[in-house]
This record gives C-alpha cells, sequence and structure tokens, in this order.
C-alpha cells in the first residue's frame, strides 16, 4: 500500500516547506520568551515574512489543485527569498556594513524633564547592530538567511520539477 502518491507529493512538500517556516518562528519565540533575548525591528520583520510563508504553505497545501502545486510553490519560493533577503540585510546591519533608521528608537514625548528622564530610563533599546546570540560565529539573522535561502531553493526546485512533469 502506497502512502505518498504522486497526486499527494506537492502538498507534502509544500506542508514541509510550511514546517520549516514554523519551526523558524518557534524558535524566534524560543529565544524570546525562554531565552529572554529580545527582538529589534529587523527581527520581527524576519518574523513576519515566516508567517506570510507558513500561511501560503498551509494554502497550498491544503486548497491548491495537482495541476496548479507548481505555482504555489514558486510563489512559496518567492516569499522565502524575501524574507531571506530581509535577514541577509539584518546581517549586513549587524556588520555594519550598512546603516538603517528601521532600528531607531520612536521619538519621546514629555511635557516636563522630569516626565522625560522617567521616559528615558524606562525604555529599552534593543539595537539592531548587535549580535546577542551566534552559533559557530553566524547570528541568528545569519541562520535564518541560510535557512530561508534553503527553503527558497527547495521550493524553486520543487516548482520547477511540478511544472516539467505531466498532470
Amino acid at each position: 500500500m502506497t502512502v505518498l502518491t504522486s497526486e499527494s507529493r506537492p502538498g507534502v512538500l509544500i506542508g514541509l516547506l510550511g514546517f520549516g517556516s514554523a519551526l523558524c518562528l518557534s524558535a524566534a519565540f524560543w529565544f524570546e520568551h525562554a531565552e529572554g533575548l529580545e527582538p529589534c525591528p529587523l527581527c520581527i520583520d524576519q518574523r513576519w515574512a515566516h508567517g506570510v510563508s507558513l500561511g501560503l504553505a498551509v494554502i497550498g497545501a491544503v486548497a491548491v489543485p495537482r495541476r496548479l502545486a507548481w505555482v504555489a510553490m514558486a510563489v512559496l519560493a518567492a516569499a522565502f527569498a524575501a524574507g531571506a533577503l530581509l535577514a541577509a540585510w539584518h546581517v549586513m546591519v549587524e556588520w555594519r556594513w550598512v546603516t538603517t533608521s528601521a532600528c531607531d528608537a520612536p521619538p519621546l514625548s514629555a511635557a516636563t524633564i522630569d516626565e522625560l528622564e522617567a521616559a528615558l530610563l524606562q525604555r529599552e533599546v534593543v539595537r539592531c547592530d548587535v549580535v546577542p546570540w551566534s552559533l559557530a560565529g553566524v547570528s541568528m539573522a545569519g541562520w535564518n538567511a541560510i535557512v530561508s535561502f534553503l527553503l527558497a531553493g527547495a521550493a524553486a526546485a520543487g516548482s520547477f520539477v511540478c511544472r516539467r512533469s505531466p498532470a
């Protein structure tokens, strides 16, 4: 008895790609809530990219017919590539190759000097150009870029194979 048929393979691949995004999101939330590493604005953008990819994968795995699976995988590949580029941008900010205003603190508003002082003392700024955690010399943003590029490549390859195979 064959459990995985040629009809179900694209949906399974799309589901596995979505699972990759779910793992990335889970890791990000674990580092934030279990390890206490607050995300910077660029980290939040990368989470949104994985959220979009996960949503697209769920839709692709559940609602897209087999004959259009290649389109779903191509869209998913583009979403993963966009997330990978966001992560690569964050790595460039970490290495101080580029600067960005995305990580500037929002302006303060206070009526008095005492209110301003209180607001400044309460504010915790998470800098985008500081690496709070790394593994083998690669930051979280770097690992996210690597994983996202791999997921984009797998989705693009899946799209190509689905497009070339008979419907």
